[in-house]
């Protein structure tokens, strides 16, 4: 132990070591969190981007019929599972709302956002809602309005006064209306799914990460959705989890001490990386995996059906083939085999290796056994077009191998001006849209806590009650967490791609 992880420990009262065994943490991981606090964000190192060709692949049309019918008769057998991480509030979506209804400003001043908001107000699927809201305190939106009591309307959206959509996840938030229905994305992740993973017995099943304290909202959803699929011959099988209190993380004041909250430590969820975990309980073959706020309109999703599919077929083609010669390799290991299974790393899985031309035949069957048997991921990702967030990079890890990975900013020290050359000549996007092979070929689950790199944090600096602290995140769920997956990228058309990141994103032609 060294001298750093004695203080840490020794600052441990006996309450902080029963809040922690509370959270099935350990003091030894106290010590981790704090050194990787202390050390700040590990940069990754960018060898180039991937760009077609190098990296990303574009299913031609030849090939499409094929996989999609291979994804289709894996579907039908019951062997996909969708998940979605879904516990995110939607503070974010109406951040620009609320610092309007906080702020002095009057909303003549209000900008361009703010204006458009209430101008375009009818035109939002939540709208007859806050109607409702509105009308129950006798009260009618075009009153307000006209009154100019732009900040009382949105108390009623954002508060608990009505609608209190502040603090809902985004998984609530109404984002799309038909003709008098409105739905939720939700609603619309789950009609999407009905598309391509239901099996021949008419069942979807689907897997939704939410908060714990809103489990009884999500429930009324769930009983409302898997009602209105029964009446039409379809079987919602729907799961739900919480991110694990073990996954939290501590966090250090300005002088880098544990920050505390009434003498007690201060523990954050460990981001969306902790979810690795929940994805590891799930007991299933093929997992898709897509944000809950890239949902389309129904009559507009046939892209995204399509491209499911593609990306599906293609995983299960690739993994058919890893797991042959796995199998081969458990049996014998000539060099003639060995010299097929390089060809078909560097050419089809596209991988950068450079073997040691001294390594015995048994060596080189180890080293091709041990890469190939791990999980393996098809990421769709699209044509940069200036969105913020991650994208596809070539990337060299400690071992000096160069692998495929998902990269955010935040991971790139932008300091270096060759690595912020790199990072920004990139010329496609991340935008979660994976489809993931969860067991070997043997059929066994895989342990997916075995493939994080662990040392692919993200420390940022936060404030709690007006303090400054620092915040640890754990790798991300994409990023680090996947990190020691095989990883295809292939281009998927934009149209898939139609994220909510502020709530006027959905008048936007797409949402509308």
């Amino acid at each position: 132990m060294t001298e750093q992880q004695i203080i840490v420990t020794h600052n441990l009262t006996q309450n902080d070591l029963a809040k922690i065994n509370e959270r099935g943490i350990t003091p030894e991981d106290i010590e981790t969190h704090v050194s990787y606090l202390k050390k700040g964000t590990k940069y990754v190192e960018l060898v180039e981007s991937c760009r077609l060709d190098n990296g990303i692949t574009k299913v031609s049309k030849d090939s499409e019929k094929e996989l999609i019918r291979l994804q289709n008769e894996k579907a039908r057998q019951g062997q996909f599972t969708k998940f979605v991480p879904a516990s995110g509030a939607a503070s974010r979506m109406f951040k620009k709302l609320e610092e309007f209804m906080s702020s002095d400003t009057d909303y003549d001043e209000s900008g361009d956002f703010v204006k458009t908001f209430f101008q375009k107000l009818d035109s939002f699927a939540f709208y007859a809602d806050l109607k409702k809201n509105v009308e129950r305190d006798g009260e009618s939106i075009k009153d307000i309005l006209n009154k100019r009591e732009h900040k009382k309307l949105l108390r009623y959206l954002l508060t608990e006064k009505g609608m209190n959509y502040s603090s809902l996840p985004k998984a609530l938030i109404k984002f799309h209306t038909y003709q008098a229905i409105n739905k939720n994305s939700f609603e619309e992740q789950i009609a999407e799914a009905v598309h391509y993973i239901k099996d021949k017995d008419n069942i979807v099943r689907l897997h939704f990460t939410i908060p714990e304290e809103l489990e009884s909202e999500f429930n009324k959803e769930k009983m409302k959705v898997v009602k209105e699929y029964f009446q039409k011959g379809v079987e919602l099988k729907i799961g739900f989890s919480f991110q694990k209190k073990s996954t939290d993380t501590v966090a250090l004041d300005k002088d880098g001490e544990l920050f505390r909250v009434d003498d007690e430590i201060l523990f954050r969820p460990g981001g969306h990386g902790a979810l690795i975990e929940n994805l590891n309980d799930l007991d299933t073959d093929y997992v898709y995996i897509k944000n809950i706020d890239n949902v389309q309109r129904e009559e507009q999703i046939e892209p995204v059906i399509r491209f499911k599919k593609i990306t599906g077929g293609l995983l299960l083609k690739l993994q058919k083939q890893i797991f042959d010669y796995l199998s081969k390799l458990d049996a014998e290991g000539n060099d003639k085999l060995l010299d097929e299974i390089e060809n078909f790393v560097k050419h089809e899985l596209e991988m950068k290796i450079n073997l040691n031309e001294r390594l015995t035949t048994e060596e080189r069957k180890n080293h091709f056994f041990n890469l190939l048997n791990r999980p393996i991921r098809v990421c769709g990702v699209v044509i940069n077009e200036g969105h913020p967030g991650g994208g596809p990079f070539w990337v060299k890890n400690k071992n000096g191998e160069v692998t495929r990975q998902i990269i955010e900013s935040d991971q790139v020290d932008k300091n270096d001006p060759k690595q912020k050359e790199i990072f920004e000549s990139s010329t496609h996007f991340n935008p979660v849209d994976l489809v993931c092979g969860l067991k070997n070929y043997k059929g066994d689950k895989f342990d997916l806590t075995k493939y994080v790199d662990h040392s692919a944090v993200f420390i940022s600096n936060k404030s709690k009650d007006g303090k400054e602290l620092r915040a640890l995140e754990l790798p991300g769920l994409w990023n680090g967490a996947m990190s020691d997956w095989i990883t295809i990228f292939v281009e998927v058309p934009e149209e898939t791609f139609t994220p909510v990141k502020e709530v006027n994103d959905l008048l936007l032609d797409y949402h509308q």
